[in-house]
């Protein structure tokens, strides 16, 4: 068994750790070729040279989006539509659909999860190829985890979930007015995320000259909306959301953005008065969420 560890331990962290997201955490977000969209590309490979093709393909099955990749559509003039319903529309019709995707695949995942947490709890052995899956989600979801126990499968499931679409949408439309600031429209960065590697994004023209941090820069809405998922469901710094996400499953309860959005006080300066402000953007704007 020791053997068996250690072995797992060679073929699974080699490689390059997919960290370099960033919006609050001092990191660069994700270059193109290293995105989520390309996980199963190019990290799997490395890590798993030892797997027969079959179980390869198992786990690149156990990791993929269960929907094709959205055709990537440049960012509509949402400054041009006066009409305030149809600006509504068509900004979360634009980004509506890479949400529903990550999610999607969250959903996947956890199932997953579950039935192997399921097979631990009545101590049946794992597949290698089950192995395989679990470690590489560790290394997505930044967990340094040499052990697989009840207790690491747990901390995995806390991260591995979904963000209601209300949150994601109305985090969005908040901090990029709608899709008319110049971070979306140059940089298609709907969030506010940061980098800090020069030239890694825009450069705020309010930067303070003892400042470095830039505005990231994404190649599309996909990306941007990737790397947002990425950072509340990995940084320490949006725990304090997962937690109440992980207390709404255990009470069997629906997992609503305004709930969820009562974890965000890391995410801006302002903190409760954000919070507030998003939980009322959400409630104002349901009908238009729900069209």
């Amino acid at each position: 068994m020791l053997f068996f560890r250690k072995l797992l331990l060679v073929l699974f962290w080699l490689g390059v750790l997919i960290a370099t997201l960033s919006p609050f955490s001092q990191l660069e977000p994700l270059k193109e070729s290293d995105s989520l969209e390309s996980f199963e590309q190019w990290q799997i490979p490395t890590r798993l040279s030892a797997l027969s093709q079959a179980d390869q393909k198992k786990l690149l099955q156990r990791l993929a989006y269960p929907r094709s990749e959205i055709p990537a559509r440049p960012l509509p003039d949402f400054n041009a539509i006066t009409d305030v319903r149809k600006k509504k529309k068509a900004f979360f019709d634009y980004l509506r659909p890479h949400v529903r995707r990550e999610n999607q695949r969250l959903l996947l995942l956890r199932e997953q999860l579950l039935e192997i947490e399921d097979k631990k709890r009545k101590n049946m052995r794992l597949h290698i190829d089950e192995y395989a899956f679990l470690y590489s989600l560790y290394d997505e979801f930044r967990l340094d985890i040499t052990e697989t126990d009840m207790a690491s499968l747990q901390e995995l499931l806390l991260r591995v979930d979904i963000i209601p679409e209300s949150l994601v949408l109305m985090q969005a439309a908040n901090e990029s007015a709608w899709g008319t600031s110049r971070f979306a429209v140059e940089g298609y960065n709907f969030f506010g995320q940061w980098c800090f590697r020069e030239g890694c994004g825009l450069v705020p023209l309010n930067r303070a000259e003892d400042q470095f941090h830039e505005v990231a820069r994404f190649e599309d809405a996909a990306a941007a909306i990737s790397s947002y998922f990425y950072n509340l469901n990995t940084f320490h710094t949006y725990e304090s959301l997962r937690q109440i996400r992980w207390k709404l499953r255990e009470e069997d309860r629906p997992l609503r953005g305004e709930a969820l959005a009562h974890g965000l006080h890391a995410y801006s300066e302002r903190g409760e008065e954000y919070i507030e402000e998003i939980t009322a953007m959400i409630r104002y704007n349901r009908r238009f969420l729900e069209d």
